[in-house]
């Protein structure tokens, strides 16, 4: 598997999880905080396959229920320990956002670990956590999200917590009658993220067969 992996070096802080859970995505406008052009904190190693289609047989559906998975491996080259708390979400150009592995069957799991067929390969759950320094403590993983938007011609992966680089930034839309709160914050903590551009070529009626093709050229971090 680490043949078919695409390398990319990334920058990452240890920050507690809890730091970036509460507050809801905020909206992205031109004044929004854009990441460091040079690397302001220490790296680590991400590889990933480009998110391909699993047909899985659900217990209580009567057809196969579709979903996307996306192989990847982290690994930590610096001479630090880290704590390692990734999140993968799918935005459509239709505005729909699905969250990796809600709403996922144990069974998507499971065909997506048997098509991978890789020994070192670990659920989510296990991912997460302290990484260790060093290659051989490198991890692999698989991110699963359910079927989106069949109307959508385009999509973007967001990778986050691949970067320790935040940033605070004032929520324009706070309303200040209304008190500091998860629905009403002040200000958004912001997390450098990777945003992976694909588009499914041919025409909508091909779309439930089409392989989504990667954007390299418009491949970038952003604030998020």
């Amino acid at each position: 598997m680490r043949k078919i992996l695409i390398g990319m070096t990334l920058c990452f802080t240890a920050s507690p999880v809890g730091a970036f859970a509460a507050s809801p995505v905020p909206p992205m406008v031109e004044d929004a905080p854009k990441p460091a052009v040079a690397p302001v904190s220490w790296e680590l190693k991400f590889r990933f396959q480009d998110p391909q289609r699993l047909s899985v047989v659900v217990p209580g559906h009567s057809e196969p229920v579709l979903y996307w998975y996306m192989v990847y491996s982290v690994e930590n080259p610096t001479d630090a320990e880290v704590e390692f708390y990734p999140r993968f979400d799918i935005v459509t150009d239709t505005l729909k956002v699905v969250r990796s592995d809600v709403g996922v069957s144990p069974e998507a799991f499971r065909a997506a670990f048997a098509r991978v067929g890789n020994p070192l390969l670990v659920a989510p759950e296990r991912v997460v956590g302290r990484l260790l320094r060093g290659e051989d403590r490198r991890r692999y993983s698989v991110a699963i999200w359910p079927d989106f938007d069949p109307a959508a011609k385009a999509f973007t992966v967001y990778v986050a917590g691949l970067s320790g680089e935040t940033a605070r930034w004032r929520n324009p839309a706070f309303n200040p009658s209304a008190p500091d709160s998860e629905a009403n914050p002040r200000h958004f903590v912001l997390r450098k993220t990777l945003a992976i551009p694909y588009r499914f070529p041919g025409s909508e009626s091909l779309r439930s067969r089409s392989v989504p093709e990667r954007v390299t050229d418009r491949q970038e971090w952003i604030m998020r």
